[in-house]
């Protein structure tokens, strides 16, 4: 049916039908409307009012027929001209989403003689598959309707590293959209690739070479960005997961760059900003431009402008996985970053264009809830929103070799997906780490469903970002105010607040306990977002010197470390790198993003200091409890001079007593153990051999670790 471009009729809900004419083709005809099913006459419509806007008249009638998603559905006048009626109103229905869902596999589902394709468009009352070969020949293959809404084809032959696109016909006209469950995508993602998945298996993944881990607060979490990494280097292909990758790599002065640089400091996790397809960088020029990623497009493609051929569908799929396999080869785990909660633009992305209102939560009024403050909120709740997820989650788990994942504002998802993502993840690594930010925000959806931090209880498996450690270890930031402090940025009011975010947020005391378990305090003082931790130092210290500030940034790492719970740490946080008081440097570019390994080799002190801090941790089993019972009876505080505070670890099931003494004053601070205790850690790292004391002096701005002898 051609589309009549003067009429346009809308379904407003299972009662009332919208019609806009514009004025110069208005006529009284239009007040006899004629209503067809899949071409059918199936009676008149009743005209219920008239009004009218600049350009149009708009005209109600009462809609008192049942409509079947996968059949088409057109109105006339009495002048028989014919206009198709827009049902994209049923996407949001409670109704289609109870009776449309489908639990097995989605996207080209390739063997070797044959491809299977299913698509999920239960609006769609036709759909076709279009396929171009390797050969530029192209065929379109027409597609059935099966259970739950999708629509399926077996299209035979080999068709390995063929293109295809889906053509859906809604609302009477043919849309064209990549597959959202697409494995691969060409240059710019506009087109979906039929692969092999078998074809990775020979990129071995490593496995064997990662070390038992146990609880999330064994971990050392450290961020980065596959670009930022290696985008201020000399290698020819910067910037990419190829160099990333790539073992042996060191500066003109002998100092490690990239992969061996993150494994010398001893993390055990790195957590990779977005490696899924992203939409605004261009791959085919990707230095040219720079975003961070948090606009997703398609969540089971690999992003094209970190590879060394964005066009061949495989070339970033094997580069991801070697990535992967290279940390995993060095004892390093891989958390994936993943952005659920919002897309780049609805009206452009393929779950809207396939299913129109279904993939995106809509407030009372119908308008697009925007907690995310990207324009939209991903819609969790709904059956095959929440499939999505979950198996874009096991997806890279499996075929990528993914460890763990960070979500991005948690919060705008509900509690029962991320259980059940979470309980079908552990189903594959039962070591698995989930956390994500959970701020309270303004999405359309019930605060007892969020993922919050308030309802962190519900949900003890999953980790928070814990705000709360941030501001009272160094002060609040609120947007561009930068000049509050904290107990380490010397702030001695926020002592009794210190105590409780180094417990883990678990126990009552300045504070009720945000959580069940310290493993689900994510404990930062810097990441991606916002200034970093010398930045931020910089303005509310700004009456001490650069040195100083550096020793703040010292004894700040340290805590973070040997802090209850799972501490994080943002790329070059550990060298007190600067983004030049950037707060929001998503589009930056690398000069401010990328990482400044000429200040790690002027710093080189603070990146062996931080090497240190991490041997630390491991030195004792107190440094990662995870029983709050265990952490009352085990740890005491005793308040010092001038705001310093020891912390006494003790339980004769864990092994032997251990003080902690930090004193984030300039002044001089004494401690008397009462006994001589061996000092094993102070501003300048671990100390080797045997160095007793009864009595300690504790520097200004450091930390002295002592242990019973």
């Amino acid at each position: 049916m051609l589309i009549n471009r003067n009429i346009e009729a809308t379904l407003k809900n299972n009662s009332t039908l919208e019609v806009r004419v514009k004025k110069a083709n208005d006529s009284s005809f239009v007040e006899k409307m004629r209503f067809y099913e899949d071409y059918q006459f199936k009676g008149y419509l009743e005209f219920l009012s008239k009004s009218e806007s600049k350009s149009t008249y708009i005209y109600i009638f009462r809609f008192n027929y049942e409509i079947i998603p996968g059949k088409s559905y057109a109105i006339a006048n009495g002048e028989n001209e014919f206009c198709p009626i827009n049902i994209s109103c049923l996407g949001s229905n409670l109704e289609l989403e109870r009776d449309y869902r489908y639990d097995g596999e989605l996207g080209a589902i390739y063997c070797e003689n044959f491809t299977i394709f299913r698509v999920f468009t239960p609006l769609s009352s036709a759909v076709n598959v279009n396929i171009i070969k390797p050969d530029g020949t192209r065929f379109v293959a027409t597609m059935n309707r099966i259970e739950g809404g999708v629509y399926e084809a077996k299209v035979e032959g080999d068709l390995d590293r063929c293109k295809y696109t889906y053509l859906a016909n809604l609302n009477g006209e043919y849309v064209e959209a990549v597959d959202p469950y697409a494995k691969s995508v060409d240059t710019n993602s506009r087109f979906g690739y039929v692969v092999n998945m078998k074809r990775l298996d020979d990129v071995l993944l490593n496995d064997e070479f990662l070390p038992p881990f146990s609880i999330s607060t064994q971990a050392v979490i450290y961020e980065c960005n596959v670009r930022d990494m290696t985008s201020l280097t000399n290698l020819p292909d910067k910037g990419t997961y190829n160099a990333l990758a790539k073992a042996g790599l060191t500066d003109a002065e002998g100092h490690p760059i990239g992969l061996d640089y993150i494994a010398n400091l001893g993390v055990s996790h790195v957590q990779l900003m977005p490696i899924y397809d992203f939409q605004t960088i261009d791959d085919s020029d990707p230095l040219r431009t720079y975003n961070w990623g948090y606009d997703p497009e398609f969540y089971f493609a690999v992003e094209g402008s970190y590879a060394s051929n964005p066009e061949d569908p495989y070339v970033r799929m094997r580069e991801l996985r070697n990535l992967v396999a290279s940390f995993h080869r060095k004892g390093i785990r891989v958390n994936m970053d993943v952005v659920f909660n919002h897309v780049f633009r609805t009206y452009s992305n393929s779950l809207e264009i396939l299913c129109p209102n279904y993939y995106f939560r809509l407030n009372s009024d119908g308008t697009l809830s925007n907690g995310s403050g990207c324009g939209n909120d991903f819609e969790s709740r709904h059956y095959m929103a929440r499939k999505l997820i979950i198996d874009a989650l096991k997806f890279f788990m499996k075929h990528y070799g993914i460890d763990g994942y960070r979500f991005d504002l948690i919060g705008i998802i509900d509690i029962d997906t991320i259980k059940s993502a979470y309980s079908a993840c552990k189903g594959i690594k039962s070591n698995l780490m989930f956390y994500g930010e959970g701020w309270d925000l303004a999405t359309s959806l019930p605060s007892v469903q969020k993922t919050t931090l308030n309802n962190a209880m519900k949900i003890p498996e999953v980790g928070f970002f814990n705000d709360r450690f941030r501001d009272i270890i160094k002060g609040h930031t609120y947007g561009e105010d930068m000049n509050g402090r904290g107990y380490l940025s010397g702030d001695a009011n926020y002592i009794d607040g210190f105590k409780h975010v180094f417990l883990g947020s678990v126990i009552s005391l300045a504070f009720p306990p945000l959580f069940s378990l310290p493993s689900q305090s994510i404990n930062y003082v810097e990441c991606h977002d916002n200034e970093t931790l010398f930045d931020k130092l910089k303005v509310c210290c700004a009456n001490e010197n650069d040195d100083t500030i550096v020793k703040r940034v010292k004894l700040i790492n340290a805590v973070n470390i040997l802090a209850f719970g799972v501490p994080f740490i943002h790329a070059g946080q550990e060298i007190a790198s600067s983004k030049k008081g950037d707060i929001n440097s998503y589009i930056s570019g690398d000069k401010i993003n990328g990482f400044d390994y000429h200040l790690a080799a002027e710093r080189q002190g603070m990146v062996a200091f931080f090497h240190d801090c991490i041997k630390l941790k491991k030195y004792s089993p107190y440094f990662s409890l995870n029983d709050k019972l265990l952490i009352e009876k085990s740890i005491d505080f005793v308040n010092l001079d001038y705001g310093a505070i020891a912390i006494k670890y003790y339980n004769e099931r864990i092994g032997r007593q251990i003080i902690v003494i930090i004193n984030p004053s300039k002044a001089v601070v004494k401690y008397n153990f009462g006994k001589y205790y061996k000092i094993i850690f102070n501003e300048a790292g671990f100390i080797e051999g045997e160095n007793y004391a009864q009595l300690v002096l504790v520097n200004g701005i450091s930390m002295v670790v002592a242990v019973a002898s």
